[in-house]
C-alpha cells in the first residue's frame, strides 16, 4: 500500500507504523521533507530519491514529493474491536458505513471519526469503497488512528452491538426527529448510508432510532461525509466532552 503526502506520511512515524521504503522527489528543498527523511533514516528505513515522474506513477494525485510503501491496513475482528472500545471508554462510539463506495467520502468520514474520538469504524465486505491509498490521503493519515473492521453483513454487526448495550442510530433525512435536541446517554453506533439511496431499509428497521439533520429548505441533503462530521461532533460533545 502507498501512503502519500507530508501529513499522511508523518502520521506513519507518529503511530510507529512499519514502513518498507520511502520515495522522495529529487532536489527537493522542502524543510518538512528533510525532517521526515532524517527520521526515517534514523529508523533504518530505505529512502530513495527519484524524479517527479516516478512519484507521479507511484501515486496519482498530490503526493507533495513523498510516497511511502507500507503493508496493507489490518482489520480487527468485530468482537475484538468492541471489547477494546469498552475497555478504553465508558461510552464508546462506533461508525457503521452502509454502501459508502466513494473513496474520498470514506477518507473524509474516517478523518472526522478520528477528530471526534470515535472508537471504531465498521464497513461491509461488499458494496464499500476499498481502504486504499486515496483513502489514506483523504483521511490525512486517520486510518492509522482508529480501528477498522469488515463484516459480511452490517445487520449482524448491529445485532452484536445492540447486545453489547450500544444504541444504534440511523442517519436519515426521512426521520421524524432532528439531531438537535436529541440526548445521547448510552454507547452509540451511528449508521451513515449511501448518498443516493441512504441507509438500507433493513438497517433502518432494526436501528433503535432514526435522526436527521435539520437543514435549510434550499438544499435537499448534505454530502454523506459532511453529515457524518455533524453527527460525530454532536455525539462527541455530549458523550465525551459534557461529563
Amino acid at each position: 500500500m502507498k501512503v502519500a503526502g507530508i501529513h499522511s506520511v508523518r502520521e506513519l512515524l507518529h503511530r510507529d507504523k512499519p514502513v518498507e521504503k520511502v520515495f522522495v522527489k529529487q532536489n527537493s528543498e522542502h524543510e518538512a521533507l528533510r525532517n521526515l527523511i532524517a527520521q526515517f533514516r534514523s529508523r533504518n528505513v530505505p529512502v530513495k530519491y527519484v524524479p517527479q515522474r516516478k512519484l507521479d506513477k507511484l501515486f496519482r494525485g498530490n503526493h507533495q514529493g513523498i510516497v511511502a510503501i507500507v503493508p496493507p491496513v489490518r482489520f480487527m475482528a468485530l468482537e475484538d474491536l468492541v471489547q477494546r472500545a469498552f475497555q478504553s471508554v465508558e461510552k464508546p462510539v462506533f461508525v457503521l458505513l452502509d454502501g459508502i463506495t466513494d473513496t474520498r467520502n470514506l477518507g473524509a468520514i474516517i478523518r472526522s471519526a478520528v477528530a471526534f474520538e470515535a472508537d471504531g469504524i465498521i464497513i461491509p465486505e461488499h458494496h464499500s469503497a476499498p481502504v486504499n491509498e486515496e483513502v489514506a490521503k483523504t483521511s490525512s493519515g486517520g486510518i492509522f488512528h482508529i480501528p477498522l473492521t469488515k463484516v459480511k453483513h452490517l445487520s449482524d454487526a448491529v445485532f452484536y452491538l445492540q447486545s453489547s448495550g450500544v444504541e444504534i442510530i440511523a442517519a436519515t433525512e426521512k426521520a421524524a426527529t432532528g439531531l438537535d435536541g436529541y440526548k445521547f446517554t448510552a454507547p452509540v453506533g451511528i449508521i451513515m448510508g449511501d448518498e443516493h439511496k441512504g441507509v438500507s431499509h433493513q438497517l433502518l428497521k432494526i436501528s433503535n432510532k432514526r435522526l436527521k439533520i435539520n437543514i435549510s429548505g434550499k438544499m435537499d441533503s448534505l454530502n454523506v461525509s459532511v453529515a457524518a462530521g455533524i453527527f460525530l461532533y454532536e455525539i462527541h460533545k455530549q458523550l465525551k466532552l459534557e461529563k
